[in-house]
Protein backbone atom coordinates (compact mmCIF):
# COMPACT_ATOMS: atom_id res chain seq x y z
CA UNK A 1 0.00 0.00 0.00
CA UNK A 2 1.26 2.83 -0.78
CA UNK A 3 1.65 6.04 1.24
CA UNK A 4 -0.67 9.23 0.76
CA UNK A 5 0.37 12.56 -0.99
CA UNK A 6 0.92 14.78 1.01
CA UNK A 7 -1.85 17.65 0.78
CA UNK A 8 -1.10 21.81 0.95
CA UNK A 9 -3.59 24.39 1.44
CA UNK A 10 -3.04 27.65 -0.16
CA UNK A 11 -4.56 30.61 2.33
CA UNK A 12 -5.14 33.57 -0.69
CA UNK A 13 -5.40 36.95 0.79
CA UNK A 14 -7.96 39.22 -1.67
CA UNK A 15 -5.31 42.27 -2.75
CA UNK A 16 -6.93 45.75 -3.42
CA UNK A 17 -6.09 46.89 -6.80
CA UNK A 18 -4.85 50.06 -7.16
CA UNK A 19 -8.04 51.06 -9.76
CA UNK A 20 -10.61 50.13 -6.99
CA UNK A 21 -8.83 52.53 -4.24
CA UNK A 22 -9.09 55.58 -6.57
CA UNK A 23 -12.92 54.99 -7.71
CA UNK A 24 -13.45 55.35 -3.49
CA UNK A 25 -11.59 58.29 -3.19
CA UNK A 26 -13.41 59.99 -6.32
CA UNK A 27 -16.80 58.89 -4.35
CA UNK A 28 -15.64 61.02 -1.54
CA UNK A 29 -13.92 63.84 -3.50
CA UNK A 30 -17.55 63.52 -5.19
CA UNK A 31 -19.91 63.60 -2.12
CA UNK A 32 -17.86 66.48 -0.39
CA UNK A 33 -18.20 68.76 -3.55
CA UNK A 34 -21.65 67.95 -3.52
CA UNK A 35 -22.14 68.60 0.43
CA UNK A 36 -20.26 72.17 -0.43
CA UNK A 37 -22.99 73.08 -3.51
CA UNK A 38 -25.67 72.56 -1.22
CA UNK A 39 -24.19 74.45 1.74
CA UNK A 40 -23.51 77.32 -1.17
CA UNK A 41 -26.91 77.23 -3.05
CA UNK A 42 -28.66 76.85 0.36
CA UNK A 43 -26.69 80.29 1.53
CA UNK A 44 -27.66 81.79 -1.67
CA UNK A 45 -31.20 81.04 -1.61
CA UNK A 46 -31.86 82.07 2.06
CA UNK A 47 -30.15 85.39 1.76
CA UNK A 48 -32.20 87.19 -1.19
CA UNK A 49 -31.35 91.01 -1.94
CA UNK A 50 -34.30 93.02 -1.66
CA UNK A 51 -33.61 96.32 -3.73
CA UNK A 52 -36.19 99.51 -4.55
CA UNK A 53 -36.06 101.56 -8.11
CA UNK A 54 -37.60 104.07 -8.97
CA UNK A 55 -38.68 104.08 -13.04
CA UNK A 56 -39.60 106.54 -14.87
CA UNK A 57 -41.65 107.10 -18.68
CA UNK A 58 -42.25 109.77 -20.60
CA UNK A 59 -44.86 110.01 -23.72
CA UNK A 60 -45.06 113.17 -25.67
CA UNK A 61 -47.32 113.71 -28.71
CA UNK A 62 -48.69 116.91 -30.28
CA UNK A 63 -52.07 117.84 -28.32
CA UNK A 64 -55.73 118.05 -30.38
CA UNK A 65 -57.10 120.24 -27.48
CA UNK A 66 -56.61 122.79 -25.20
CA UNK A 67 -59.25 123.89 -22.75
CA UNK A 68 -59.42 127.83 -21.55
CA UNK A 69 -60.71 128.45 -18.02
CA UNK A 70 -61.55 132.20 -17.56
CA UNK A 71 -63.40 134.92 -15.51
CA UNK A 72 -65.86 137.66 -16.21
CA UNK A 73 -66.45 140.46 -13.33
CA UNK A 74 -69.06 143.22 -13.54
CA UNK A 75 -69.04 145.95 -10.49
CA UNK A 76 -72.17 148.53 -9.68
CA UNK A 77 -73.52 150.27 -6.87
CA UNK A 78 -76.92 147.76 -7.50
CA UNK A 79 -76.28 144.29 -7.08
CA UNK A 80 -78.86 143.38 -9.94
CA UNK A 81 -77.14 145.68 -12.28
CA UNK A 82 -74.02 143.72 -11.55
CA UNK A 83 -75.21 140.85 -12.16
CA UNK A 84 -77.32 141.17 -15.22
CA UNK A 85 -74.14 143.10 -16.46
CA UNK A 86 -71.78 140.68 -15.74
CA UNK A 87 -74.44 137.94 -17.54
CA UNK A 88 -74.21 140.14 -20.87
CA UNK A 89 -70.37 139.66 -21.06
CA UNK A 90 -71.11 136.15 -21.03
CA UNK A 91 -73.61 136.35 -23.58
CA UNK A 92 -71.08 138.65 -25.75
CA UNK A 93 -68.14 136.19 -24.84
CA UNK A 94 -70.13 133.32 -25.92
CA UNK A 95 -70.81 134.87 -29.37
CA UNK A 96 -67.29 135.58 -29.84
CA UNK A 97 -65.95 131.82 -29.02
CA UNK A 98 -68.49 131.04 -32.00
CA UNK A 99 -66.82 133.09 -33.71
CA UNK A 100 -63.19 131.74 -33.56
CA UNK A 101 -64.46 128.08 -33.91
CA UNK A 102 -65.66 126.74 -30.97
CA UNK A 103 -68.44 124.73 -30.71
CA UNK A 104 -71.65 125.60 -27.99
CA UNK A 105 -71.36 122.32 -27.13
CA UNK A 106 -67.84 122.96 -25.92
CA UNK A 107 -68.68 126.13 -24.08
CA UNK A 108 -69.30 125.92 -20.06
CA UNK A 109 -70.47 128.41 -17.96
CA UNK A 110 -70.96 128.81 -13.99
CA UNK A 111 -73.99 130.63 -12.11
CA UNK A 112 -73.21 134.26 -11.71
CA UNK A 113 -72.01 135.20 -8.30
CA UNK A 114 -72.51 138.63 -6.34
CA UNK A 115 -70.53 139.53 -3.46
CA UNK A 116 -69.83 143.16 -1.78
CA UNK A 117 -67.04 144.59 -3.62
CA UNK A 118 -65.04 145.49 -0.27
CA UNK A 119 -64.71 141.86 0.19
CA UNK A 120 -62.58 141.84 -3.22
CA UNK A 121 -61.07 145.27 -3.38
CA UNK A 122 -60.48 146.96 0.68
CA UNK A 123 -62.58 149.82 0.56
CA UNK A 124 -64.63 149.74 -2.31
CA UNK A 125 -68.11 150.39 -2.38
CA UNK A 126 -70.98 148.48 -4.49
CA UNK A 127 -71.08 145.08 -5.50
CA UNK A 128 -68.91 142.42 -7.87
CA UNK A 129 -70.52 139.89 -9.65
CA UNK A 130 -68.52 137.04 -11.68
CA UNK A 131 -68.85 134.07 -14.01
CA UNK A 132 -66.64 131.44 -14.61
CA UNK A 133 -66.64 130.39 -18.38
CA UNK A 134 -64.19 127.65 -20.19
CA UNK A 135 -63.88 126.81 -23.52
CA UNK A 136 -62.09 124.11 -25.34
CA UNK A 137 -60.69 124.39 -28.81
CA UNK A 138 -59.39 122.05 -31.28
CA UNK A 139 -57.38 124.96 -33.07
CA UNK A 140 -54.07 124.32 -30.58
CA UNK A 141 -51.72 126.25 -32.66
CA UNK A 142 -53.57 129.11 -32.31
CA UNK A 143 -54.41 128.84 -28.48
CA UNK A 144 -52.11 132.10 -27.27
CA UNK A 145 -53.92 133.86 -29.67
CA UNK A 146 -57.16 133.01 -28.29
CA UNK A 147 -56.11 133.61 -24.86
CA UNK A 148 -54.72 137.33 -25.42
CA UNK A 149 -58.17 137.96 -27.42
CA UNK A 150 -60.53 136.71 -24.21
CA UNK A 151 -58.37 139.79 -22.39
CA UNK A 152 -59.06 142.15 -25.15
CA UNK A 153 -63.15 140.65 -25.04
CA UNK A 154 -62.78 141.64 -21.08
CA UNK A 155 -61.23 138.37 -19.12
CA UNK A 156 -60.32 139.19 -16.26
CA UNK A 157 -58.29 136.39 -15.57
CA UNK A 158 -57.17 133.63 -18.15
CA UNK A 159 -55.78 129.99 -16.64
CA UNK A 160 -53.01 128.47 -18.50
CA UNK A 161 -54.42 126.05 -21.49
CA UNK A 162 -54.97 122.59 -20.53
CA UNK A 163 -54.07 121.05 -23.64
CA UNK A 164 -55.22 117.25 -23.72
CA UNK A 165 -55.48 114.47 -26.28
CA UNK A 166 -57.99 112.16 -27.59
CA UNK A 167 -56.52 108.82 -26.44
CA UNK A 168 -54.86 109.61 -23.35
CA UNK A 169 -55.72 106.32 -22.05
CA UNK A 170 -53.41 104.86 -24.43
CA UNK A 171 -50.62 107.00 -23.80
CA UNK A 172 -51.22 106.55 -19.82
CA UNK A 173 -50.52 103.02 -20.37
CA UNK A 174 -47.54 103.65 -22.69
CA UNK A 175 -45.75 106.16 -20.62
CA UNK A 176 -46.22 103.21 -17.32
CA UNK A 177 -44.98 100.74 -19.53
CA UNK A 178 -42.00 102.73 -20.40
CA UNK A 179 -41.15 103.37 -16.66
CA UNK A 180 -41.68 99.61 -15.34
CA UNK A 181 -38.90 98.86 -18.06
CA UNK A 182 -36.67 101.52 -17.33
CA UNK A 183 -37.12 100.06 -13.47
CA UNK A 184 -36.39 96.52 -14.57
CA UNK A 185 -33.55 97.63 -16.17
CA UNK A 186 -31.93 99.69 -13.17
CA UNK A 187 -32.96 96.72 -10.92
CA UNK A 188 -30.54 93.88 -13.59
CA UNK A 189 -27.54 96.13 -13.31
CA UNK A 190 -27.59 96.05 -9.52
CA UNK A 191 -27.92 92.81 -9.61
CA UNK A 192 -25.41 91.89 -11.86
CA UNK A 193 -23.07 93.92 -9.85
CA UNK A 194 -23.89 92.14 -6.91
CA UNK A 195 -24.21 88.79 -8.87
CA UNK A 196 -27.82 88.52 -8.21
CA UNK A 197 -30.77 87.60 -10.52
CA UNK A 198 -34.43 89.00 -10.29
CA UNK A 199 -36.51 86.36 -9.40
CA UNK A 200 -40.54 88.45 -8.34
CA UNK A 201 -41.79 91.36 -7.72
CA UNK A 202 -42.27 92.43 -4.16
CA UNK A 203 -44.39 95.85 -4.57
CA UNK A 204 -44.71 98.39 -6.69
CA UNK A 205 -46.91 102.05 -6.43
CA UNK A 206 -47.09 104.41 -8.86
CA UNK A 207 -47.06 108.29 -9.26
CA UNK A 208 -47.85 110.61 -12.18
CA UNK A 209 -47.09 114.08 -13.17
CA UNK A 210 -49.90 116.15 -12.07
CA UNK A 211 -51.58 118.76 -14.59
CA UNK A 212 -51.44 122.30 -13.40
CA UNK A 213 -52.87 125.01 -14.15
CA UNK A 214 -51.52 128.60 -13.13
CA UNK A 215 -52.65 132.31 -14.65
CA UNK A 216 -51.41 134.06 -17.24
CA UNK A 217 -51.79 138.53 -17.44
CA UNK A 218 -52.98 140.53 -20.43
CA UNK A 219 -49.46 141.73 -20.74
CA UNK A 220 -47.67 138.55 -20.88
CA UNK A 221 -49.81 137.19 -23.49
CA UNK A 222 -49.36 140.27 -25.43
CA UNK A 223 -46.45 141.23 -25.30
CA UNK A 224 -44.20 137.77 -24.83
CA UNK A 225 -46.70 134.87 -24.40
CA UNK A 226 -44.11 133.98 -21.77
CA UNK A 227 -46.66 132.17 -20.04
CA UNK A 228 -48.69 130.31 -22.70
CA UNK A 229 -45.21 128.17 -23.54
CA UNK A 230 -47.43 124.99 -23.12
CA UNK A 231 -49.75 125.85 -25.99
CA UNK A 232 -47.65 127.53 -28.41
CA UNK A 233 -45.63 124.64 -28.38
CA UNK A 234 -48.72 122.11 -28.72
CA UNK A 235 -47.19 119.22 -27.03
CA UNK A 236 -49.40 117.17 -24.40
CA UNK A 237 -46.77 115.56 -22.27
CA UNK A 238 -47.53 112.33 -19.78
CA UNK A 239 -44.79 111.52 -16.97
CA UNK A 240 -45.06 108.06 -14.77
CA UNK A 241 -43.25 107.45 -12.08
CA UNK A 242 -42.94 103.79 -10.38
CA UNK A 243 -41.40 102.54 -7.41
CA UNK A 244 -40.57 98.86 -7.80
CA UNK A 245 -39.20 96.20 -4.98
CA UNK A 246 -37.44 93.41 -6.47
CA UNK A 247 -36.27 90.79 -4.25
CA UNK A 248 -33.13 89.05 -6.03
CA UNK A 249 -31.44 85.55 -5.69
Amino acid sequence: MEPAAPSFTANIQPVESKSASGWNLNKILLGSGLVLLVVVVWTYISSPLVITVTGSGEVSVPATNATLSFTLSANDNSIATAVSSVQNKADTMRSFLRTKGVAEGDIAQSQVTAVPASLVVAGASGFQATVSMAAKTVNVSSVSGLVADLYTNGALVVAQPVLSVENQNKLNQEALDSAMKDARSQASKIGNSNWKFIRKIVSISQASSPSTSTSTTKADVVTSGANTTAATNGVFKIVKAVSVSYKMW
